[in-house]
């Protein structure tokens, strides 16, 4: 090829890249030597595609669907998370088991669906518009566990990426492994290495919730006693100044006694209060999320012995299970299983 055409290819190429090459082939008979001068190669396969993507990223972007002000803050409570996923069972159970094992009110929506193949995108654009239509969905974690390059290809589909910027519920991403990097990452508002790290990102760990309750009471309990203390120390000084003072100065000192009384039960009544509603709302925020609260809008909790049911796989038809409710619980027996998740 000359020199002078393949300098002006769109991509240079690398050792390995499989190529397109047109061009005719030419008979040099004094040499006997055969050869084909091409007049254009266009790479193909992995190559092709990486540049398809390329030209998908720059339009993209362009439409400013990549924008960081575009991102949203994920909810630091959230009262119910939807997850996408495959049915292959690792990402499932990575997110599942790490999200309830840090936070275990946590309230999960599972719709499997195919995320890889040719009907993939549309099928994670329906699971997107099912789970945005649920109530109370706060979140949205879109994964699937590791794959080649063409198994991830889904993810960086123009129809996905334009309905995950679309979404009215903020995104997270969690293709593939810490080295993928398909365009439903950056389209996102955040983006997770492994399904496990998703779960990290969605969930507060209920030990540093509770963890921080503690602290604050206990910083309550010291700034109370640090007012009263000081309160009493100033009380103490104008009472001896009081008794010190001459008779015509008696009348100001009970002056200036009252002024500082009336401004420490002022600053103690302040302090008390905002302290009081900085533990009425984490109290509060708390409460809402408990397992108890759960049951008290009409949700049940299943058990098969002293395991916890979560998946109908778990148990099998003509088992007893423990089912508790709000206010007892009962025993029922299982009589059919139903998948509500397609």
């Amino acid at each position: 090829m000359a020199r002078t055409a393949y300098e002006n290819l769109e991509k240079p190429l690398g050792k390995g890249d499989r190529v397109h090459a047109y061009g005719q082939p030419e008979l040099y008979a004094m040499r006997g030597t055969f050869q084909l001068r091409a007049t254009t190669i266009e790479p193909v396969g992995i190559g092709d595609l990486l540049t398809q993507l390329e030209n998908l990223r720059k339009k993209l972007a362009a439409e400013g669907l990549f924008d960081a002000e575009r991102k949203r803050k994920l909810p630091l409570f959230p009262s119910r998370i939807g997850i996408i996923t495959g049915s292959d069972a690792a990402a499932k159970r990575d997110i599942v088991v790490t999200a309830t094992k840090r936070f275990p009110p946590a309230q999960l929506i599972i719709f499997e669906t195919t995320v890889q193949g040719p009907h993939a995108p549309l099928a994670i654009c329906g699971g997107l518009q099912t789970l945005a239509a649920q109530p109370e969905v706060d979140v949205i974690v879109l994964t699937r566990g590791g794959g080649s390059f063409e198994d991830l290809l889904p993810f960086s589909d123009e129809r996905v990426i334009r309905a995950i910027a679309d979404s009215p519920i903020p995104i997270i991403s969690a293709v593939g492994h810490e080295h993928d990097h398909p365009l439903s990452d950056l389209a996102a508002d955040a983006r997770a290495a492994t399904p496990t790290a998703a779960a990290t990102l969605v969930v507060p760990d209920a030990f540093n919730l509770f963890s921080d309750l503690e602290l604050t009471r206990r910083e309550l309990r010291n700034h109370v006693r640090s007012s009263v203390n000081q309160l009493r120390d100033s009380m103490q000084q104008e009472h001896r100044l009081l008794l010190r003072a001459p008779l015509v100065g008696l009348s100001a000192t009970r002056g200036r006694l009252n002024v500082l009384n009336q401004s420490a039960n002022h600053s103690l009544a302040h302090s008390l209060a905002y302290h009081h509603e900085a533990l009425k709302a984490l109290g509060g925020r708390l409460r809402a999320l408990s397992p108890t609260a759960t049951l008290e809008r009409g949700y049940a909790l299943i058990r098969r012995g002293n395991r916890l049911v979560t998946d109908t796989s778990d148990i099998e038809v003509g088992e007893l299970i423990n089912v508790k409710l709000s206010h007892g619980s009962l025993i029922a027996r299982v009589h059919s299983l139903e998948d509500t998740s397609q």
